[in-house]
C-alpha cells in the first residue's frame, strides 16, 4: 500500500510536468508548446527538467532546431500521449457543454421516429441555437442514466417517481396496409387475427411494451396461432412492413395516429387493448441548468395539448 500511495503522490505532483512533456513531444519543440500552454519557453523548459529529475531519466535530446525523444521518452510517451488525447477530449467536451447547453434525451425507437422528430422542429425554433438537441435512440432506457438529461420509455405506471410525467398512456391496436386487408377477406373480429400474418417487436427481457400474445391475452383470446410471426427488432421496421402489406401489426395510438390519418394504415378491428403502463417522461435532477427543465417542459405541454 505505501508504495501505491508514493506513486500517486509522485503522480500528482508531476501531473503539470507530464502534460508539458506531452506537449513539447507533440510539437518537436519547446516554443510551440511554450505558446499553447501560454508559458515562456524558460519556464516549460524548468517544468520539463523538472520532471526528468524526477524520474531520473532523460526524456529529450536537446538540438539545434528542436528536439527528439530519447529511448526513455518514446516509451513514456507511449503511456501519456493516449491519456492526454483522452483527458484533453473530456474537458473539451465539458467545456463545449459549459458554453452551449447540450440536452441528452434517450428515447426508444418508436417514440423518437413518430413522436419527436415530426416536432423537433417546432421545439428546435423555440429554443433558437442556444441547446443543442441530442436524441439517443434505444429499445431500452440506458443502464446509466446519470449520462441522460432525459428519458422517455414505456414503463409501468406503478414504477413513476415523483416529478415524472405520463405523456402516453398505452393504447394499442391491430393495424395494416388498406390493401394487405383487402386481400385478407374477412378479419373483423381479434380471434381470426391468430391465423394473419402478424408483424411482432421483438422485446428484450426489461422491456415492458404490450405483445402480441399479452395483446391477444387482454382480449380473452387463448387459441393457438397457425403461422409464425415475422420479427424486427426496431418499431419503424416493423410499421414500414405493415405499409408494404406484409402483415398486421401492433400499433400504438398516439404514435402512428398521422400513419391512420393518411391512410397508409388502417384499424382492423375495433379492439383497442390498453394496459397498465405507458410513455413515462423523466428527468435527471442532478443536471441544474435550465436546458433540460425547458426541455422537458415543452414535451410535457405538448403531451397535454395532444
Amino acid at each position: 500500500m505505501s508504495d501505491i500511495n508514493l506513486a500517486n503522490r509522485k503522480l500528482s505532483q508531476n501531473l503539470v510536468g507530464l502534460f508539458a512533456f506531452g506537449l513539447v513531444a507533440q510539437h518537436g519543440n519547446f516554443t510551440g508548446a511554450a505558446d499553447a500552454l501560454g508559458l515562456t519557453q524558460s519556464a516549460l523548459s524548468q517544468r520539463v527538467k523538472g520532471l526528468e529529475l524526477e524520474l531520473g531519466v532523460t526524456l529529450f535530446k536537446r538540438e539545434h532546431r528542436g528536439v527528439s525523444l530519447t529511448n526513455e521518452g518514446l516509451r513514456l510517451l507511449n503511456v501519456v500521449g493516449p491519456a492526454m488525447k483522452q483527458i484533453g477530449g473530456s474537458v473539451n467536451a465539458l467545456l463545449e457543454r459549459k458554453s452551449r447547453p447540450r440536452v441528452r434525451i434517450s428515447a426508444d425507437f418508436a417514440f423518437s421516429t413518430f413522436w419527436l422528430l415530426p416536432r423537433l422542429s417546432h421545439l428546435r425554433a423555440e429554443l433558437g441555437d442556444e441547446i443543442e438537441i441530442q436524441i439517443l435512440a434505444s429499445q431500452v432506457p440506458p443502464d446509466d442514466r446519470d449520462d441522460c438529461d432525459i428519458t422517455i420509455h414505456v414503463a409501468p405506471l406503478k414504477s413513476m417517481s415523483d416529478g415524472d410525467i405520463l405523456l402516453l398512456e398505452e393504447q394499442v391496436a391491430a393495424v395494416c396496409s388498406p390493401g394487405f386487408l383487402a386481400e385478407s377477406g374477412d378479419l373483423s373480429s381479434a380471434e381470426q387475427l391468430l391465423d394473419a400474418q402478424l408483424l411482432s417487436l421483438s422485446r428484450p427481457p426489461s422491456a415492458h411494451w404490450q405483445t402480441w400474445q399479452g395483446w391477444f391475452t387482454r382480449l380473452g383470446i387463448t387459441g393457438n396461432r397457425s403461422s409464425n410471426y415475422i420479427s424486427f427488432n426496431n418499431y419503424d421496421m416493423v410499421t414500414q412492413a405493415a405499409i408494404a402489406g406484409d402483415g398486421v401489426a401492433l400499433g400504438w395510438l398516439g404514435l402512428i395516429d398521422g400513419l391512420l390519418q393518411s391512410g397508409s394504415l388502417v384499424q382492423v378491428t375495433d379492439d383497442i387493448v390498453s394496459s397498465d403502463a405507458g410513455y413515462v417522461m423523466s428527468r435527471n435532477n442532478s443536471n441544474s441548468l435550465q436546458g433540460p427543465e425547458r426541455v422537458f417542459d415543452w414535451i410535457a405541454n405538448q403531451a397535454n395539448n395532444v
